[in-house]
């Protein structure tokens, strides 16, 4: 899955770079007709105010597709990073590419109808402030969201807990984050939400440990290095990846008719495996402990 998903990014990176190169011959042979041919085009009877919009449009569009792919390259060189991964100043480039493309457009629709974008929002000033001020919970939203993209705190891929909420950020856009939890469901976390909360980011820390909580019946922890054991046989076709002395088990709580208990165990730092791979095999080991004592008795 994840050749995959590197596959599919390194396609769709060259499938940018063959529209750029397209669109600036395109783009290119269109600037050199208005601009050297200008006078014939004016007497086939179009208005001035119509070249010069199409001129601003592919100029601008031009500047800005080149700017983003000049950014993103020397960025990866300079760093010295892997083409087939996302990362957050891509996508974060991406966004503000977007935006002024958008805004381009905008412009040169307006000068095709013969106005002044300038003086067009200059007059419409009062208007702009209050717009600004019934959207700000918008605008601070995609604050935070080119202050996350443009931070190494949080990054595509990683593993992060967030209130109830963990799993693997899959996309952060200007206005929430993406996140996939255990059971595959694609939750959206508000940028200011993600911004002004304490997040835990277990890819980010030097020791990458697993850990899970579970309950037993306090009748069935008769010796826990024996459950210890139990877990840790389970994991056994995982062993490569698992630091050897890293097991730990531990009773967390008792209660009146159970216990609760945390397993913990690190994972080698480049250890290329899904943690909740790991965690469901074993938390499946406790449930056929559970059943196994049952039938004992």
């Amino acid at each position: 899955m994840i050749k995959s998903s590197a596959s599919s990014h390194i396609k769709k990176e060259n499938k940018i770079r063959i529209r750029f190169a397209i669109k600036a011959l395109i783009f290119s042979a269109l600037i050199f007709c208005s601009s050297y041919f200008k006078q014939e085009i004016l007497n086939f009877g179009i208005p001035l105010h119509f070249i010069d919009a199409i001129q601003f449009y592919l100029y601008a569009d031009l500047f800005i597709s080149l700017i983003r792919l000049i950014a993103v390259y020397f960025y990866i060189k300079k760093h010295k990073l892997k083409r087939d991964v996302k990362y957050n100043f891509e996508v974060g480039i991406n966004h503000i590419a977007n935006i002024l493309h958008t805004l381009i457009f905008i412009g040169a629709a307006l000068l095709l109808l013969n106005i002044n974008p300038i003086s067009l929002i200059t007059s419409l000033s009062i208007v702009a402030a209050a717009f600004a001020i019934l959207s700000k919970d918008y605008i601070s939203n995609m604050i935070n969201g080119m202050i996350i993209m443009f931070s190494d705190e949080l990054s595509l891929g990683d593993e992060i807990k967030i209130g109830d909420v963990k799993g693997k950020i899959t996309d952060i856009t200007l206005t929430n984050v993406h996140i996939v939890n255990d059971d595959e469901d694609l939750i959206y976390i508000p940028n200011s939400i993600i911004f002004t909360s304490q997040i835990l980011n277990f890819t980010k820390r030097k020791v990458r440990k697993v850990s899970f909580d579970f309950d037993l019946k306090n009748n069935m922890i008769t010796n826990i290095e024996n459950i210890e054991k139990h877990i840790i046989d389970s994991l056994e076709p995982y062993q490569s990846f698992i630091q050897p002395e890293s097991y730990n088990l531990r009773i967390t709580k008792i209660h009146e008719n159970f216990s609760s208990l945390k397993f913990q165990f690190i994972l080698h730092k480049n250890a290329k495996i899904p943690e909740k791979d790991i965690r469901r095999m074993a938390l499946r080991k406790v449930l056929t402990l559970q059943e196994l004592k049952a039938t004992e008795k």
